[in-house]
């Protein structure tokens, strides 16, 4: 029998207060919108294009609590939702934490757990950017734009080339949106 190594399910949680990357001033800038009556569909235009940039990168562009169940029968997991901040726990199938000294990140950013090799784990980690990069940041402005110049049209055309790109070049996962 073979075996590899999965997520079983994740939970990740913003830390509260959210501050998106871009705030709306900016975002009107480069859609330049001078009058305030959309202010308030930009700032969620804001948060939807974050949002699918994360998805398309597999990062956490905000501060963010991820909690992680997978199994790690293969050695060398590669945690999720990167690039990490803080490692919190990890914890056994039968809810028993794991000592540090019993099991071993190898990275940084984006680090694997080479072992312990076992089912049914559980890992609690901090995740984000302090400061987003910059193309990452101008892909979240061309999806406001092309977000904002697209409204109310019946077909979703989805996410705009130009930040997919942007996307592409930071995936740590093959996205399907």
């Amino acid at each position: 029998m073979s075996y590899s190594n999965f997520i079983i399910d994740f939970t990740l949680t913003d830390e509260a207060p959210v501050t998106e990357p871009v705030t709306l001033a900016e975002a009107k800038l480069y859609c330049r919108v001078t009058n305030t009556a959309d202010d308030d569909q930009i700032e969620m235009m804001i948060t939807q294009a974050r949002e699918a940039v994360e998805v398309g990168t597999g990062l956490s562009l905000i501060p963010k609590n991820a909690i992680v169940w997978f199994t790690n029968f293969d050695g060398n997991f590669q945690l999720p939702y990167g690039p990490l901040v803080d490692f919190i726990s990890l914890y056994d199938e039968n809810g028993d934490e794991i000592d540090a000294v019993d099991y071993n990140l190898v990275g940084g950013a984006y680090p694997q757990l080479t072992f312990p090799i076992r089912r049914n784990m559980k890992a609690t980690y901090d995740v984000g950017f302090t400061t987003i990069p910059k193309d990452l940041k101008i892909a979240i402005l061309d999806q406001v734009s092309y977000d904002y110049e697209n409204r109310g049209l019946d077909s979703d055309t989805g996410i705009c080339e130009k930040t997919w790109k942007a996307c592409q070049r930071w995936t740590r996962i093959s996205p399907i949106l």
